[in-house]
């Protein structure tokens, strides 16, 4: 979760930012139809639900009939529990820091537990507390990155104390490059996943397994397990690069022109003058830079579009203002308060990505707090706008 910010009125912003909540909760149905049945599609809402608002797309997706909400910090979790009540489950995938373990207990979370002295502690805690409480524990099955190693689980599982006092609710792991279907490490991570449930199971033998993120949803049903773990594709991100996206396009942001200019000479365009116009060329200037996500490293590369004509990034991209070449677009789309699209249906967080030579995540979560918000409804009970 981020910093709760005053709203902005559309009138004060330079951009409009417009999330559809209909698109995404039509995505978790989607991603729920491609699960085998009886497999729990969850939803990932860590850093904001992607720079999206986490408050407004959980409520949302809340009441469409999610019940199982993934967030990264303690402190998300603590926040989402303020906006969904007791019943969602809501679990830290990053567990609890030293110390903390209390305030996941009285927060009602689920921490996963990846190192042995977060599972020491936690088992500590719930022994001093008579706390009861579910946990997840998470193996590395070639990451790298967080979980415990083989070797640890095995010393776990063979060491009668290690687990003493934990209630596993399910064994987790991560793919890592699920979002290319024929690598081969799909395949490895997926057998080794599998053998270490199996043999978790002799202990724990109630205990779920969740390995799939967004990619791996897609990569068929051997990887889905027991809980699914969509979060790019919830956003309209592709979950399948390189393929038709399946996904329904969710966030709109429209930046204001605040001034057309037309080149009376061959002159130079922004800081650095690394852009040339040429006479007669045509110029818009918005009022969106990269203290609004916009990248720097989108200068003179950036795409967008105006009334449906494509137009490119002029120069460099400084703060608070970029300019675009809009020579191809008739004189009667240019005037001071006409929209850019900068992401559209037509126009997405992928498209701008590959611009950009990043991934769609890193558009979406950057996305600046100065613009006017609004949401599209879902049709949800309570739902904030």
């Amino acid at each position: 979760m981020s910093v709760v910010h005053a709203p902005i009125s559309a009138d004060h912003a330079g951009a409009i930012l417009t999330i559809d909540l209909a698109a995404i909760t039509e995505n978790w149905r989607i991603l729920s139809r491609k699960l085998k049945p009886g497999c729990d599609c969850g939803a990932v809402v860590k850093a904001d639900a992607y720079g999206l608002g986490a408050p407004n797309i959980a409520t949302a997706l809340a009441g469409a009939g999610c019940k199982t909400f993934y967030v990264a910090h303690l402190g998300e979790g603590i926040e989402l529990r303020k906006v969904l009540g007791r019943e969602p489950r809501i679990i830290v995938m990053h567990g609890a820091n030293p110390g903390l373990e209390g305030d996941i207990f009285k927060h009602g979370l689920i921490p996963v537990l990846s190192t042995p002295d977060q599972i020491a502690m936690w088992r500590t805690f719930a022994s001093n507390a008579d706390a009861l409480q579910e946990t997840i524990i998470q193996v590395d099955t070639g990451m790298n990155r967080l979980g415990l190693s083989n070797k640890e689980f095995t010393e776990h599982l063979n060491d009668p104390d290690c687990f003493q006092g934990l209630t596993p609710l399910a064994l987790m792991s991560h793919l890592a490059c699920a979002g290319t279907s024929e690598h081969p490490l799909n395949t490895a991570q997926l057998e080794q996943f599998t053998s270490a449930l199996s043999a978790f199971r002799t202990k724990f033998p109630d205990a779920k397994g969740t390995l799939s993120n967004s990619s791996g949803i897609f990569l068929g049903e051997a990887w889905h397990h027991d809980y699914a773990r969509p979060g790019a594709a919830l956003y309209g991100l592709n979950p399948q690069p390189g393929n038709k996206n399946p996904m329904l396009s969710v966030a709109r942001l429209q930046a204001k022109i605040l001034q057309i200019r037309r080149v009376d000479s061959t002159e130079t365009v922004g800081y650095g003058a690394t852009f040339k116009a040429a006479d007669g060329m045509k110029l818009a200037t918005v009022s969106v830079g990269y203290a609004d996500g916009f990248l720097r490293s989108l200068s003179n590369t950036g795409t967008a579009l105006l009334d449906g004509f494509p137009i490119r990034v002029a120069g460099i991209v400084s703060m608070d203002l970029l300019t675009f070449d809009v020579s191809n677009v008739p004189d009667s789309s240019l005037r001071p308060g006409a929209m850019i699209d900068i992401l559209s249906q037509e126009h997405t967080a992928d498209d701008l990505a590959d611009n950009a030579g990043t991934i769609g995540y890193e558009i979406l979560t950057g996305l600046g707090q100065r613009y006017a918000r609004r949401y599209l409804p879902a049709n949800v009970p309570g739902l904030r706008s």
